[in-house]
C-alpha cells in the first residue's frame, strides 16, 4: 500500500490533478518547471522517513456570513495528499459511506442531496401522504470538533500499512490541536465525510429510517412520528456528544413537512397533492442583494460581479425563484446598466428599472 505513494507515474497524475484551476498562480508554474526534481524529493523523503509538512498558509473568509479560518496547503503537500487521497483513503474510506451521504463525492455533491431529499420526499408521500415530520439536524463547528485520537482509531481498523498510518498521523496532527481538522486540507475533507459514518449507520440500519440524508454537517430524517423523532434526536445529540461532536440546538427542529422546512438553504413545502413546492431561502435573497450594491460600492471589476450574480441567477431559476430574479435583475441592471451596455450583455428585464438603493 505505501508503495503507491512513491509511484512516480501517481506522484505525477497527482500534480497534474492538483494544478487544474489554478495552473495559472506563479507557485505553480515555478513548481511545474521543476516537476520531476521536486516529486523526487516527495519520493526520497518518504521512503527515508524524512517526510515533513511545511507550514499552511492560514488566511480568513467570510462564506455566506459565516466566518472561516482556512489553512492552505504547499502545492507539494498537496501533490502527496491527492496522491494519497485517490489511491489509498478514497478506495478504502468511500465504500463505506451510505448510498445518501452526497458531501465531496464523485459523481454526488450538493445537487445530489437536494434531489434525495425530494425523492424521499415523494416516496414517504406515496406511503404516508403528506401528514409527517422532519428531523432536521446541523452539527456546530463540524470540522472543528473532531478529535484526532478517535478518528486515528477509526483510521488503523481500515488501514493495514503502518508507514501509511503514520503519514495521515503527522498529517492530522500538523493542524495543531487535538480536536481539530483545518478546512482547505483534502485529507480533511475525506476525514469529514467519513468520521460520522456510525451515526449513519445506526439511523439507517439499527433505527430504520428509510428516509434519510446527509450532506458534511447537515442531516435530515423523514418518519411518521414526532415522538419518534424526538427520541432520535436525543439519541443523536448523546452519541455525538460521545463522539467529540456537538449538535447546534438552535438550528436542529423537527418540522411538520406540509407546512414547510429549510435545508440546504431551501424552503420544501409538500402539499396534499404531493406535489414538493421549493423555494429560495429569504435570507439567500437578501444577501445577494447587499452583495451586489456593496460590490458596486468597492468597486468589483464588472466581469467578477457579473459571473458572480449569474451563477445566483441560474440557481434560483432552477428552484422556480422566478419573480425573485425579476426584482434582482431589475437592481443589477440599474447599477450595472452602462457596463451592460458596453458588454453586450443581457440581464432581463431592462424596463421599469427603479433606484433600488
Amino acid at each position: 500500500m505505501f508503495e503507491l505513494l512513491t509511484d512516480m507515474n501517481l506522484l505525477y497524475d497527482a500534480f497534474e490533478k492538483s494544478k487544474k484551476g489554478v495552473g495559472w498562480k506563479c507557485s505553480i508554474q515555478k513548481y511545474e518547471s521543476n516537476v520531476l526534481p521536486e516529486l523526487l524529493k516527495i519520493r526520497h523523503a518518504l521512503m527515508n522517513g524524512t517526510y515533513k509538512q511545511k507550514p499552511f498558509f492560514e488566511f480568513d473568509i467570510n462564506e455566506r456570513g459565516k466566518h472561516r479560518h482556512i489553512k492552505s496547503l504547499h502545492i507539494s503537500d498537496r501533490v502527496l495528499q491527492r496522491c494519497l487521497c485517490d489511491n489509498i483513503l478514497n478506495p478504502i474510506f468511500y465504500q463505506y459511506l451510505i448510498y445518501d451521504n452526497g458531501a465531496s463525492v464523485k459523481g454526488k455533491g450538493i445537487d445530489f442531496t437536494k434531489r434525495r431529499l425530494v425523492a424521499h420526499l415523494q416516496k414517504y408521500y406515496r406511503k404516508h401522504g403528506n401528514k409527517g415530520y422532519i428531523l432536521v439536524l446541523d452539527f456546530k463547528k463540524f470540522f472543528d470538533s473532531i478529535p484526532h485520537e478517535q478518528l486515528m482509531e477509526l483510521v488503523e481498523k481500515k488501514i493495514p500499512d503502518e508507514r501509511v498510518i503514520a503519514l495521515i498521523r503527522h498529517m492530522v496532527d500538523s493542524f495543531g490541536e487535538e480536536v481539530s481538522l483545518g478546512i482547505g486540507s483534502q485529507v480533511s475533507q475525506i476525514f469529514g465525510i467519513y468520521y460520522p459514518t456510525y451515526i449513519d449507520n445506526y439511523i439507517k440500519i439499527v433505527k430504520g429510517c428509510k428516509y434519510y440524508g446527509r450532506y458534511m454537517d447537515d442531516l435530515y430524517v423523514i418518519h411518521e412520528d414526532k415522538e419518534f423523532l424526538q427520541q432520535l434526536k436525543n439519541e443523536l445529540i448523546e452519541m455525538a456528544a460521545m463522539m467529540g461532536l456537538t449538535v447546534n440546538v438552535k438550528k436542529t427542529h423537527i418540522h411538520r413537512i406540509d407546512k414547510g422546512f429549510t435545508f440546504v438553504k431551501i424552503r420544501h413545502i409538500v402539499t396534499p397533492t404531493g406535489k414538493i413546492i421549493r423555494k429560495p431561502c429569504k435570507k439567500n435573497i437578501v444577501r445577494e442583494r447587499r452583495k451586489l450594491k456593496k460590490m458596486y460600492k468597492n468597486g468589483v471589476p464588472f466581469e467578477d460581479v457579473l459571473e458572480s450574480y449569474k451563477s445566483w441567477r441560474g440557481n434560483m431559476l432552477r428552484l422556480n425563484g422566478y419573480y425573485a430574479v425579476k426584482r434582482m435583475d431589475e437592481l443589477f441592471n440599474w447599477l450595472y446598466g452602462k457596463e451592460l451596455y458596453e458588454s453586450r450583455q443581457s440581464i432581463e428585464p431592462k424596463r421599469n428599472q427603479k433606484n433600488h438603493r
